[in-house]
């Protein structure tokens, strides 16, 4: 017979904190880091998820560039990834990702997202699609904070976030 292969953490923290309908998956400062998001990323638990709240996850860049690959977040249309050591790199990859076709709220504040990462969604035409993008408390300095202000993609993005200290 068969023995069932044991649950991993992820799955546990899916289970415990995606809502009924799955449309919501909060897993806000559960420490997930890089290989935990990395395994989340590739999920087809997450095909209904609308919803991702994974602020304080320690993800970093190649945490956000596997989320902006996964299969399995075409449904999505908020993603907040606040707090979680992303920069240029992590930003580009979820600004300019093919797989995220329904994404219209993104926030990505207090990371560490340069004028490189404020370039790539100032010049992403994924960023039409955007209602909110939320970089307040990031790195990119006077002309990441043109380019987004000036962006054409960015025109109808209703709540665009950038203040700086």
């Amino acid at each position: 017979m068969e023995r069932e292969k044991p649950m991993s953490k992820i799955d546990d923290l899916i289970k415990q904190n995606i809502s009924e309908n799955g449309e919501i998956l909060n897993l806000r400062e559960k420490f997930l880091g890089l290989r935990g998001t990395m395994e989340l990323a590739k999920k087809p638990e997450l095909a209904n998820v609308k919803v991702l709240v994974m602020p304080n996850n320690q993800c970093g860049d190649e945490g956000a560039e596997a989320l902006a690959n996964s299969p399995y977040l075409g449904n999505l249309e908020n993603l907040n990834l606040n707090h979680n050591e992303i920069g240029d790199d992590g930003a580009a990859a979820i600004a300019n990702s093919g797989k995220l076709p329904k994404l219209k709220i993104l926030s990505m504040f207090g990371n560490v997202i340069g004028d490189e990462g404020a370039r790539a969604f100032a010049e992403s035409p994924n960023s039409k699609k955007l209602i909110k993008l939320d970089l307040y408390k990031n790195q990119f300095g006077d002309v990441g904070y043109k380019l987004l202000t000036e962006s054409e993609n960015l025109k109808n993005c209703e709540e665009l976030e950038i203040y700086r200290e």
